[in-house]
């Protein structure tokens, strides 16, 4: 627990600067459309307005590659965006904040995957999906491949975002696990339901606590069960370490040896469910690791970061700035942390 400090933690994010990450994995474009609404609607209960506007943001690998790139690091990108303008604006908005994007393929079978978000007043009122969920063709999905065995040697830390949208599949895994170990490089990933269980090899994941027990069929019913929970997907991944998000309850992390155990930093806010802030929780953790962190530090600025990010502008991206400003004001934060032996 000594590493955790708030000089120790700022060190760590002054080495973030020019890590080099490879994000593989499901591109989307959320597309925010704002209402105002006058009255309700003669014809149906609902409300009735005027269009204010609409704004497009990256999302799922996208936006991850771009928190990436905001806090310093050095992003390229493998994974497939449609033959639309949707994919045109994606690529165009990844080169704009400096992501590498010659690893994109354009897959003419299948749309970019599209969520539009309707804002009434502000408020979120209704998401409709615009996508093709089945997994991409043999051939994309060996040019991603080709991609990745080219790229990895030339990064620090591969890392998977996974949202179930098709590009990732249980040979790309395999692809970038073997292309990793023999480049001795740290590989993070972000699973979802469908291939949680073929990311074996990783270095690290980090998942929610649904997906968790989802994977290993083990309902958490108390810190006993959580602890079952970790260790068996450590055993059955053959990773590192894995750091499970629980909502209000914070984070909890297991590696080989530790149980740490992560309060929510500056109390309980409902915010792991705002856009975006996965994302960036996981493009943090991954350049800690990359810079040299350990897990727990690496979870811990994880942690933070998730509370900043929930705090600002959909629009806008995190900065170290933020992420040191924070640092300054942690109180007692740190002292709450609690560790455990793996084994008792």
């Amino acid at each position: 627990m000594a590493s955790l400090s708030p000089e120790g933690l700022s060190g760590l994010l002054k080495k973030f600067q020019g890590k080099r990450l490879l994000v593989v994995g499901d591109f989307l474009v959320s597309r925010f459309v704002e209402v105002s609404a006058r009255k309700l609607a003669r014809e149906a209960p609902v409300p009735a307005g005027d269009y204010v506007g609409e704004t497009l943001l990256p999302g799922g690998a996208a936006n991850l590659a771009n928190e990436v790139a905001s806090l310093g690091g050095s992003v390229s990108v493998i994974g497939a965006v449609g033959e639309d303008n949707y994919g045109v604006w994606l690529k165009e908005d990844l080169g704009r904040n400096g992501v590498a994007t010659d690893g994109i393929v354009v897959d003419k079978l299948r749309p970019t995957s599209l969520r539009t978000w309707i804002m009434v007043n502000r408020l979120h009122y209704l998401r409709i999906d615009q996508e093709v969920r089945k997994e991409v063709p043999l051939a994309i999905t060996k040019a991603f491949a080709l991609s990745a065995e080219s790229k990895i040697p030339e990064v620090d830390t591969a890392v998977f975002s996974d949202y179930d949208r098709g590009v990732i599949t249980s040979s790309i895994i395999s692809s970038v696990v073997v292309s990793a170990r023999k480049a001795g490089k740290i590989v993070v990933a972000q699973p979802k339901d469908r291939h949680y269980m073929d990311y074996s090899g990783v270095t690290y994941v980090k998942s929610n606590l649904g997906e968790a027990t989802h994977a290993t069929q083990m309902a958490m019913v108390n810190e006993t069960s959580l602890r079952n929970m970790g260790v068996n997907l450590m055993g059955r991944l053959d990773c590192k370490g894995i750091v499970i998000t629980r909502g209000e309850e914070g984070m909890t992390v297991f590696d080989r040896e530790q149980i740490t155990s992560f309060p929510l930093p500056f109390g309980r806010k409902s915010f792991f469910n705002k856009v975006g802030v996965r994302d960036v929780m996981t493009g943090v953790f991954s350049l800690a690791v990359a810079a040299g962190g350990s897990i727990t530090e690496a979870a811990c600025l994880s942690n933070i970061a998730g509370t900043v990010r929930s705090e600002k502008p959909r629009t806008s991206t995190l900065t170290i700035q933020d992420l040191e400003k924070r640092l300054d004001s942690m109180g007692d934060f740190l002292n709450r942390v609690s560790q455990m032996p793996v084994r008792r």
